[in-house]
């Protein structure tokens, strides 16, 4: 159960206050306004303060009265509508509390503060709705950094309360989580230590249904799988079944084969498929759940760290055909993906450093502190540190959900971005006989990108040696002999793989490529063969 501050965030009228009354009382946890105690430190009220002091003065004693508040255990918060805006405020919380965003649609904060005489950013206003909606609109990025995003519309307290008990009760407070932010199908990717002895617990919060229907992989279904199933079985009935280890179950037999068993069992529409293992049985479940009975819930419990920070996010589904990977599959959001870090522990070294390799791609692409955290921690992560661990997934999946909610279907080009590493990875692993884990094929395809873009005047040189020493430093290979028993293979058979790449239009090969860390561009105009040429003898020659 979590004890340290349990904090509401929200605009002005999102009912932190009443809503963290109730919780407070149902957690028997202490209640603190922050807004009012700022107020009393003050002696005088907040519109009193805005006109004399003015906000600056306002925003010092509310981080002041934060830091504070935040060292304490048991107690519930309800933060003032600015205050996970200020940089210091929202780094006190991210760390320290377990966040929750109550989303209320302008129209109801606007019913709830159309005259309200004690706000002082909305006076002076015209178009008060206008000025809700701004306000609400700059803020909305700070916000939706909370562990959990609740829509709250004209809900009662007490029903709001309810549900923010359950994942107080559900989480210990070394946990952490991110929100896919995908309005009513939203999901909580949700980080920690020995998270499946509190299985139950977690779903009940939130909430799914049973009957379950547990697809694991033959390889963690004892103990894991069956671990899933005995603690599932306290909510209701919890079936198991197991399919094989490999690319090879992501097939129409393999389908056809759940989907009979599915049937066999009568779930329903309301139950829900649980996936345990790593990417793998995550799209194959996913995609059996997106098709049975038109589509239902699913839940992802990846126990590989390369699912974790990538495959179990985001809603891809597919099963392979003879011709192609991925070619036939679904969008399908999960409700839940569950990562528990104990599940690592026995991963053999080779595909959990090869899991790395997709972490690092976040850094380059999006996340430059995560970068840095690599470089500065690297010892740590490979000796699997839990801390450490938990850190980088967390970020990982707070770099993935936000280009999921950018472009969730793949239809806007944002999510392209993702495919750093790729281009020349994909066709490294194909042209290899996919003898190489996919990390270590996206570490090279990183590297030769990464040279790529230094020779096309985008970045500086810098960025790729930055990048081939953060992969050292994770053990990760920068060139194909670095691989165990790699197979040789001819330029001509590279060339003729990248040719065959999914993101190209037409006959023109589109990269993901660095500007500098945390920055990428797409390229659009063909890329002289010359270079992709100079490229691909860099990762083999260096």
């Amino acid at each position: 159960m979590v004890t340290k501050p349990v904090a509401l965030w929200g605009f002005m009228g999102s009912g932190k206050t009443s809503v963290g009354k109730a919780l407070a009382q149902k957690l028997g946890y202490e209640f603190v306004d922050t807004d009012e105690l700022v107020a009393q430190r003050f002696g005088k009220p907040i519109p009193q303060i805005f006109a004399e002091e003015g906000e600056a003065a306002f925003r010092r004693m509310e981080t002041q009265v934060l830091s504070e508040l935040i060292q304490r255990q048991r107690i519930v918060l309800a933060t003032g509508g600015g205050m996970p805006t200020v940089p210091e405020n929202l780094a006190m919380l991210r760390l320290n509390a377990l966040n929750f965003y109550l989303r209320v649609p302008v129209e109801v904060l606007y019913e709830r503060l159309a005259t309200a005489q004690d706000r002082p950013l909305l006076q002076g206003f015209s178009d008060r709705y206008f000025r809700i909606a701004s306000l609400l609109a700059q803020r909305e990025r700070f916000y939706t950094q909370a562990q959990f995003i609740l829509s709250c519309g004209r809900k009662p307290p007490e029903q709001i309360a309810e549900q923010i008990f359950a994942w107080v009760r559900a989480l210990d407070d070394g946990d952490d989580a991110v929100t896919v932010d995908l309005g009513a199908r939203s999901y909580p990717v949700v980080i920690g230590d020995n998270l499946l002895e509190r299985l139950e617990r977690i779903f009940a919060a939130v909430p799914l249904s049973e009957p379950f229907a547990i697809i694991a992989d033959e390889s963690v279904a004892e103990p894991l799988g069956e671990k899933v199933q005995e603690r599932l079985q306290r909510l209701g009935k919890a079936h198991l079944v197991t399919v094989p280890s490999g690319e090879g179950s992501k097939s129409v037999e393999q389908a056809i084969r759940l989907w009979q068993w599915l049937a066999d069992l009568a779930l329903p529409r309301n139950g829900t498929i649980v996936a345990v293992g790593g990417g793998v049985v995550g799209d194959l479940a996913g995609f059996v759940a997106a098709t049975y009975m038109r589509g239902v819930a699913f839940v992802q419990i990846p126990t590989t760290l390369l699912a974790m920070v990538d495959s179990a996010i985001g809603g891809k589904t597919a099963i392979d055909l003879p011709q192609a990977k991925n070619l036939v599959g679904a969008f399908h959001q999960p409700r839940l993906v569950l990562c528990d870090l104990t599940t690592l522990a026995t991963m053999p070294d080779r595909p959990f450093l090869a899991g790395l390799a997709e972490v690092v791609k976040y850094g380059v692409i999006a996340d430059p502190a995560l970068f840095t955290y690599l470089d500065e921690q690297a010892e740590w992560i490979v000796r699997r540190h839990p801390i450490a661990l938990r850190v980088i997934i967390a970020r990982s999946a707070s770099v993935k959900a936000s280009v999921v909610v950018a472009d969730e279907r793949e239809e806007t080009g944002l999510r392209m971005v993702l495919n750093y590493g790729h281009t020349f990875g994909h066709a490294l692993e194909a042209a290899t006989g996919f003898s190489l884990l996919h990390g270590e094929a996206v570490a090279i395809g990183m590297t030769a990108e990464a040279y790529l873009a230094w020779r096309l005047g985008l970045c500086d040189r810098e960025v790729l040696e930055r990048q081939t020493e953060v992969l050292r430093k994770l053990e990760l290979p920068t060139h194909l002999s670095q691989v165990p028993d790699a197979p040789p293979v001819a330029l001509d058979t590279l060339m003729a793989a990248m040719g065959r790449d999914k993101k190209r239009r037409g006959t023109t090969l589109r990269f993901a490529l660095p500007k500098r860390l945390g920055e990428v561009t797409i390229t659009d105009a063909p890329v002289p063969e010359t270079l992709l040429t100079e490229a691909w003898e860099f990762v083999f020659c260096q």
